[in-house]
């Protein structure tokens, strides 16, 4: 008798511990979850703020490049406006020693401009009745020791369109030219124009646009397009 009581006291302990450990078990697979449910939340949190930090760095390094680069080409149009200007102050004062060595003291036969040029005050003109694009205009001007007109009075303005009456009606580059990264108006010396002689625009264009002369007005057109050209000097001082 003593002993079957014994018996079933061991059978009732036996499962109330494995009840416990049953028990125990979700509690402990819940608290791992939650840890690493809070770790996740954490790593997602600090991917999204590096995200952004470096989102804000890369759009102030790319502003930065930008007004660098705008600058650059600023400072690059202003070097080649001073050694446009060089080259021409060179050219122009040994053109004025030829003309001083070929007149004679006296003044006799000597012209401020070159044959078939046409003077005004202190400048002189020749109007080109050769088809060319604005750059083409450019240099063979240059190889007059000259330039492309360039309008600074409304005499001056006056005086080119009475010219213009005699010759074809056509366009006629000078040398004023739109900025593509500005959308500014310059003249090849980088000065910029009085507003009475700003060009006309009459397109749209992706390439660059220069202005041309016709009707007495100043027209835009692609720099590109065939037209007659103007190229512009100084008048000899010491034959005026």
């Amino acid at each position: 008798m003593h002993q079957e009581e014994i018996y079933c006291s061991l059978q009732w302990d036996s499962p109330t511990t494995e009840g416990s450990q049953k028990c125990l078990s979700p509690s402990k697979c819940s608290g791992t979850w939650c840890v690493v449910t809070v770790a996740s939340c954490v790593l997602c949190v600090g991917l999204l703020a590096t995200s952004i930090f470096l989102g804000i760095k890369f759009f102030q390094v790319s502003s930065l490049a930008m007004n660098q680069q705008e600058r650059l080409i600023q400072q690059n149009r202003q070097l080649l406006n001073l050694t446009q200007w060089q080259r021409n102050y060179t050219l122009q004062m040994k053109n004025c020693q030829a003309f001083q060595q070929r007149c004679p003291r006296s003044g006799s036969n000597c012209s401020p401009c070159p044959h078939n040029w046409i003077q005004n005050g202190k400048s002189c003109y020749y109007f080109f009745q050769i088809w060319n694009m604005w750059n083409g205009s450019k240099e063979n001007c240059l190889k007059e020791d000259a330039s492309l007109l360039q309008i600074d009075s409304k005499e001056e303005m006056d005086f080119l369109i009475r010219s213009l009456r005699k010759l074809k009606e056509v366009g006629y580059w000078v040398g004023v030219y739109q900025d593509e990264l500005s959308g500014s108006w310059f003249w090849l010396d980088g000065s910029s124009p009085l507003s009475d002689f700003v060009p006309t625009e009459r397109l749209l264009s992706d390439s660059q646009i220069c202005g041309y002369l016709k009707d007495q007005t100043l027209f835009s057109d692609n720099c590109s397009s065939w037209k007659y050209f103007i190229c512009e000097k100084n008048a000899l001082g010491s034959c005026i």
